[in-house]
């Protein structure tokens, strides 16, 4: 099993040549012991979602990797339903991407924002 089953992530598309979206489905596993979504989750959630959809813009002989991850959380939310993430990809260079994810409710209200650099590294390093 990998961290993106454990996790529930799933719809990661492009959604245009620099946005992708995806969601993560959420469980007693996302949460903190108040019942709340655990921040950690959704850095995670970020991070997978932004390696995936980089993933879909480079060569087949290279790879994205996390660098760096942030986030600002702006609302507590209850971990069920989903965290339905909207990205922009603010940076597509040659050995970095950068994105910028807002992470929404089901009800659209923004729960996270999230931004997180790739570094773009060969396979057979």
């Amino acid at each position: 099993m990998t961290m993106i089953d454990a996790l529930q992530i799933d719809c990661v598309e492009l959604t245009g040549p620099t946005s992708g979206q995806g969601v993560m489905h959420l469980t007693s596993y996302h949460a903190q012991p108040q019942g709340y979504l655990n921040g950690g989750a959704t850095l995670a959630f970020g991070e997978i979602l932004s390696g995936m959809l980089s993933n879909q813009l480079i060569q087949d002989d290279q790879f994205a990797v996390g660098q760096s991850v942030t986030a600002n959380h702006m609302r507590p939310m209850k971990a069920e339903g989903n965290l339905i993430a909207e990205g922009q990809l603010l940076l597509q260079g040659k050995t970095s991407h950068v994105w910028r994810f807002d992470m929404y409710d089901e009800s659209h209200r923004l729960i996270s924002q999230v931004t997180v650099t790739c570094a773009i590294v060969p396979k057979n390093r």
